[in-house]
């Protein structure tokens, strides 16, 4: 309460009103004080002046013998001059200061005594003036000296003395001017009080009208800091009438800066949401740390990955969540990196470079995956102060990882294809060489075989340069439309050869109303090819194949079913990566590149189908490949043909011109 400016205006103009009703009343008082101290000299003086008749008759009532009665009939006579009352008396007294004579009704005086010598009468006494009033007095007085005329003796209580003077003196107690004073003080007091009474109502008012559009004000500025933006701030300044002083001057401010504040914040919001947006759903997983190293954000992706079984296998920490657990040291722990000092070391020297790229930590197993682990430097604001902490970007490089892998596993397996017909290759050729007297039959058997390999490593580059092919969409499809039942049986004829070598049995088994399809017939035949080959090679003699088809109004699908050695269920995941094979394959003597399938599921792609196998040890294998009856490749080649005859037709035409 006494803080608030109700307060402090009502206590200012009360204070306001006491100083100028007490500096009124001191300059009142004083000011009638001064006058009646002027006003009594003026009037003594005009009284005692040598040419006045009272001074006249007090020199002829020295020559009196009875001069002490003289005096006082004298004073007596002028009591109305010399402005005597119950306030002021007058006496008569010699060079010691003794009464001689006093006015009638005198209560200050009596005669015979000494009177107290004031500063006037030892004045007066030492030959100087008897006129000065000083402040603070507590009586107004005067004296001036009566000298002997014609040195005439006075008699003094039945004693005489020749050629002596006299003092006349005046005092006044003022009586009159306090009662005068007292009731100036009264009434200066009963004003204040009416003053103070006024200026309290007066305040009231005034405080309200300056308080009421404050308080307004003070709460349009809470509602802005509360977040309410939408409402402007109304001061109810001067009855609800905008006026354009201060206040409104203010209050427009105020109105403009929550305009500037809510498009502000808006602007921030926006693009706080965006931020989190792009963070939250992120595929890297980005976690930001405190500088102690607890954890500030994390997106999704982070608590996908930093789940608490990674994190700690005690009962006591799952209980907790993830932002608890989780710290840097924690990271860098699961990261494989000892948080060491020289590690942090070398982490802010990393960090403080100029390039930006900051810490990585490469190829850091997570969850059977793999990953890049960065670590950079940002600024956030936190209990009002500014603070360095280090954001971690973790990025999957699975995909990476594993085709660095499959690359160079890929050129082992190339440079292991390739040395085995070449060794073979150079053997045949050293062999001939080395005996020319060698029998014909002999040597025809290692030309033959030279020939063999040859074969086989002129199938391997062939099968290389389709997927390099496929890898840089750089393969030329030859779209036709051909019968897939057609295309079926002639796979089936091509391949009775060695169906017959090992005495397999080949069942077919396709819908009398298998529809055309539109694909590259050669690339389809290459794939089915290839299975079936597979099913002849991977089955012991005397097995069985079946072919059978199927289709709707979209889609035809083939499968080819064979009762060999089947493939076990760790390696079908892997049936189709390049130059995989299985090792039990290997030791049966059926060898191969491992392209077939990979160079299958390709074609089958590209012609945006799909195919999977299914197998069991010991039971057989089965391929299903799905095709659409119209490959999009179909729109594909054509839009390539149309834009290449306009371009052919545009170039022969520049040429006519």
């Amino acid at each position: 309460m006494y803080r608030s400016l109700y307060f402090k205006i009502i206590l200012i103009l009360i204070i306001f009103v006491t100083t100028v009703m007490s500096l009124v009343g001191a300059i009142l008082l004083n000011g009638v004080s001064s006058y009646f101290a002027d006003d009594f000299t003026t009037q003594m003086d005009a009284a005692f002046d040598v040419n006045s008749e009272l001074y006249t008759y007090l020199l002829s009532s020295l020559e009196n013998a009875e001069s002490a009665g003289a005096l006082e009939m004298t004073l007596n006579a002028y009591s109305g001059v010399l402005g005597l009352d119950d306030y002021r008396s007058a006496a008569v007294l010699d060079e010691n200061g003794t009464i001689l004579a006093v006015s009638d009704a005198s209560q200050m005086f009596a005669r015979g005594e000494t009177v107290y010598l004031t500063e006037n009468i030892l004045s007066v006494m030492n030959g100087g003036s008897g006129r000065e009033q000083r402040s603070g007095a507590e009586c107004f007085d005067y004296c001036v000296r009566i000298p002997p005329h014609n040195a005439v003796s006075l008699d003094v209580q039945n004693a005489s003395e020749n050629n002596r003077s006299v003092l006349v003196y005046i005092r006044d107690t003022k009586g009159e001017i306090q009662n005068l004073n007292w009731m100036l003080f009264t009434i200066i007091l009963q004003a204040l009080l009416l003053g103070m009474v006024f200026a309290i109502v007066l305040s009231f008012f005034l405080a309200k009208t300056i308080t009421s559009p404050i308080q307004s004000l003070t709460r349009g500025a809470q509602k802005l800091a509360a977040g309410e933006f939408e409402q402007d701030i109304d001061a109810d300044h001067n009855l609800n009438l905008h006026a354009q002083d201060e206040i409104g001057t203010l209050t427009d401010t105020f109105n403009h800066m929550r305009l500037v504040l809510k498009n502000t914040l808006d602007q921030v919001s926006g693009e706080q949401k965006k931020l989190e947006t792009v963070f939250f759903y992120l595929k890297d997983a980005v976690i930001a740390f405190r500088d102690d190293g607890s954890v500030m954000h994390l997106n999704t992706t982070a608590r996908d990955l930093f789940d608490k079984t990674v994190l700690f296998a005690e009962a006591e920490a799952a209980e907790l969540p993830l932002e608890k657990t989780m710290t840097l040291h924690a990271l860098l722990k699961l990261c494989g990196v000892d948080d060491t000092p020289a590690f942090r070391e070398t982490l802010q020297h990393d960090l403080s470079r100029d390039d930006g790229e900051g810490h990585v930590i490469h190829e850091v197993a997570l969850k059977e995956r793999i990953f890049d682990v960065s670590l950079g430097n940002f600024r956030y604001i936190e209990n009002n102060g500014e603070h360095a902490g280090i954001i971690t970007v973790i990025h999957d490089v699975t995909g990476r990882y594993e085709l660095d892998r499959s690359r160079r596993e890929f050129v082992a397996n190339v440079s292991h294809e390739l040395r085995t017909p070449l060794t073979s290759i150079k053997g045949a050729a050293e062999t001939v060489l080395r005996y020319p007297d060698m029998t014909p039959d002999m040597r025809e058997s290692f030309l033959s075989m030279a020939v063999e390999e040859a074969d086989r490593m002129t199938r391997i580059v062939g099968d290389l340069l389709v997927l390099s092919r496929l890898d840089n969409q750089r393969t030329k499809w030859e779209i036709s439309t051909f019968r897939l039942d057609s295309m079926l049986k002639h796979l089936c004829d091509v391949i009775h050869t060695d169906l017959e070598e090992h005495h397999h049995t080949l069942y077919q088994k396709f819908d009398p109303d298998l529809p055309e399809m539109t694909a590259d017939k050669d690339r389809i035949e290459q794939v089915f090819l290839n299975i079936l080959s597979n099913a002849v090679k991977y089955t012991p003699n005397g097995g069985k194949i079946m072919v059978r088809a199927v289709s709707n109004a979209s889609y035809a699908a083939v499968s080819i079913r064979d009762n060999g050695i089947g493939v076990p269920k760790e390696d079908q995941p892997h049936l189709f990566e390049r130059f995989y094979r299985v090792e039990k394959s290997r030791t049966t003597g059926a060898g191969g590149t491992g392209l077939g399938l990979a160079i299958s599921k390709e074609l089958v792609e590209a012609h945006g189908g799909s195919i999977r196998l299914t197998s069991e040890v010991g039971h057989g294998t089965e391929v299903t490949v799905i095709l659409p009856l119209k490959s999009p490749l179909a729109d594909a080649v054509l839009q390539e043909t149309d834009s290449a005859d306009a371009a052919s037709d545009s170039a022969a035409s520049s040429e006519r011109d």
